[in-house]
């Protein structure tokens, strides 16, 4: 959410639309293309609303990836401590309609819901309290689109690009993203691959757009080229016609 789906006060409720799936879809059904979902999310969720779709997904920062139908765990289960979840429970208990998630690898304090003032200030409060404890215990402290996050620093959705481009030759490469934890798959890819960032501007991202309402009209138009690239035949013809279609799309945005 944030990206492909608009953002909802409660997480669970950004599920994907029925015109998402088709335009995703259509995009998987050109054996040129490689669909990868890279998302904090747990892996239960991507499974439940995205597995029908022939697509790579990557769950949790990369801690589970999804490759031919099948999903794999890059790192163990963590066993948080009582020190971490009572903090957070503590301030689920001083924040009104805030409230945890707790994943097999990292730990979410969402406070989407509740009054914008009060949030922002318990979450720098979160913060502030947490930083010594994650510090000892070798965690990382998230600060994403209304969400504090701690897990382990050892993936990433930096990482999950590098497994994926150690794994798989990539011609031509677009990667979108809304939130802090996209700037590290920004981060991570050449500089040749097209990076846009949604909502706000990032130095790590080479192109913006302005809001999510644009994502999906974006995605519209790729498969309106892809149509117009196939029928060019080689793949030089085809990633010539991409460039030229993406540059000129992204600086009227």
């Amino acid at each position: 959410d944030g990206t492909l789906t608009a953002l909802k006060p409660r997480p669970e409720d950004a599920q994907p639309t029925p015109e998402l799936i088709s335009i995703l879809q259509q995009l998987a059904s050109d054996p040129a293309n490689h669909i990868v979902i890279n998302s904090g999310r747990d892996h239960f969720t991507l499974e439940k609303w995205l597995g029908i779709l022939p697509i790579s997904m990557a769950a949790e920062h990369g801690a589970f990836y999804k490759e031919n139908g099948v999903w794999h765990k890059n790192i163990k289960k963590i066993e948080w401590g009582a020190g971490i979840l009572s903090i957070l429970q503590m301030f689920v208990d001083r924040t009104p309609r805030s409230h945890l998630e707790v994943k097999e690898t990292a730990l979410a304090w969402h406070y989407r819901e509740s009054d914008a003032w009060l949030g922002t200030l318990r979450a720098q409060q979160l913060v502030n309290t947490l930083i010594s404890l994650c510090t000892r215990q070798k965690l990382q402290i998230l600060q994403g689109n209304k969400v504090i996050e701690i897990k382990s620093p050892d993936c990433n959705k930096g990482s999950e690009v590098g497994r994926l481009l150690a794994n798989r030759r990539y011609d031509f490469v677009i990667a979108m993203g809304d939130d802090t934890t996209d700037e590290d798959m920004f981060q991570a890819l050449p500089m040749s691959a097209i990076t846009i960032k949604i909502g706000s501007v990032s130095e790590a991202a080479h192109y913006h757009l302005s809001a999510q309402s644009d994502v999906l009209p974006f995605l519209r138009s790729l498969l309106g080229k892809q149509k117009t690239a196939t029928k060019e035949g080689s793949i030089k013809n085809r990633l010539t016609l991409a460039f030229d279609f993406l540059k000129d799309l992204l600086k009227t945005q």
